[in-house]
């Protein structure tokens, strides 16, 4: 067996889209199954050495390792042994990748952008940038990601995500909807807050968060707004808010989370109160396709516990 045959056999396990080329030593972006190409929360490397490596979901969480002659072992991967000097580079790029992201956000102009107009909310202002690219860091380790930076259609929407009012990553979005996020920064616990209000709601996406915050400003509720970007950390977000409501995607259901979509499994999993669409998609799917009365109506019983 080829290690790209091996890697074939990872990602289908962890349900992720392979990449169209995978450099080893390097970390690759590709979609997750059925949330189309212009997402990007799957990874994919191969080892420095050509014999192994690992598919990760970062949607759902899920990681598959892969060796020359199939799957290495079915579930999580193993952490590696601690070593200090790769520990200390992972730091310096991290903390890098945190400076570049404060330094998008605060480039930003308030504007009108494409994507929210396609998604149902022209007069809404978001966070604009024309050219992020100059502000990666630099580096090998960051070239891939000025590279798909400069295949994308600006200009930018930038959703920050903060940790305790620190923005620690962002969300690039193009104007024809692609997602990219800041790599190497933190993303576990961050979010884009949209409002503040009694009652607190977490959501995936940017446009999910806009049709929820809208429905429940049709229905007169205060609520604060999350957008945390992934299934996985929508409900890492929840479960550290004493009462809040998860409004999680419909996503296809899969074998490895025993039948749900990753939207309904993380929801359920945190223990928090959480809603979904009927039908396949999001909450702005729903908003775009019945009107957001219908969104409104779907939210009106739903109440945090």
């Amino acid at each position: 067996m080829s290690i790209h045959d091996a890697m074939l056999q990872a990602c289908a396990a962890v349900q992720i889209e392979p990449p169209r080329k995978a450099k080893a030593g390097e970390w690759v972006a590709c979609p997750v199954v059925g949330k189309g190409r212009s997402n990007g929360a799957g990874r994919v490397l191969i080892f420095d050495d050509g014999r192994g490596g690992i598919a990760w979901n970062w949607s759902s969480g899920q990681q598959q390792r892969f060796k020359l002659d199939g799957l290495a072992g079915p579930g999580e991967v193993k952490p590696p042994r601690r070593d200090p000097e790769a520990e200390r580079i992972d730091q310096e790029r991290r903390q890098a990748a945190v400076r570049a992201s404060a330094a998008m956000v605060a480039a930003c102009e308030p504007l009108a952008h494409p994507y929210l107009e396609r998604k149902g909310f022209p007069d809404e202002i978001g966070n604009v940038l024309d050219d992020p690219a100059r502000l990666i860091p630099s580096g090998e380790f960051f070239d891939g990601m000025r590279y798909q930076v400069s295949q994308m259609a600006g200009p930018f929407l930038v959703i920050p995500g903060r940790i305790a009012k620190q923005v620690v990553t962002v969300q690039l979005i193009d104007a024809e909807g692609a997602k990219l996020n800041m790599k190497a920064a933190p993303m576990k616990g961050a979010a884009h807050r949209l409002a503040t209000g009694r009652e607190t709601w977490v959501a995936e996406g940017y446009a999910t968060a806009l049709s929820v915050r809208a429905a429940l400003r049709l229905l007169g509720r205060s609520a604060t707004v999350l957008s945390a970007f992934s299934a996985a950390n929508v409900a890492k977000v929840a479960e550290g808010l004493s009462g809040s409501i998860i409004a999680a995607d419909h996503d296809k259901p899969l074998e490895q989370l025993h039948g749900k979509g990753t939207g309904e499994f993380y929801a359920a999993k945190s223990g928090r109160v959480w809603t979904m669409p009927p039908a396949l998609g999001d909450f702005n799917d729903m908003h775009q396709e019945h009107g957001l009365r219908a969104v409104a109506v779907h939210l009106r019983e739903v109440r945090g516990g």
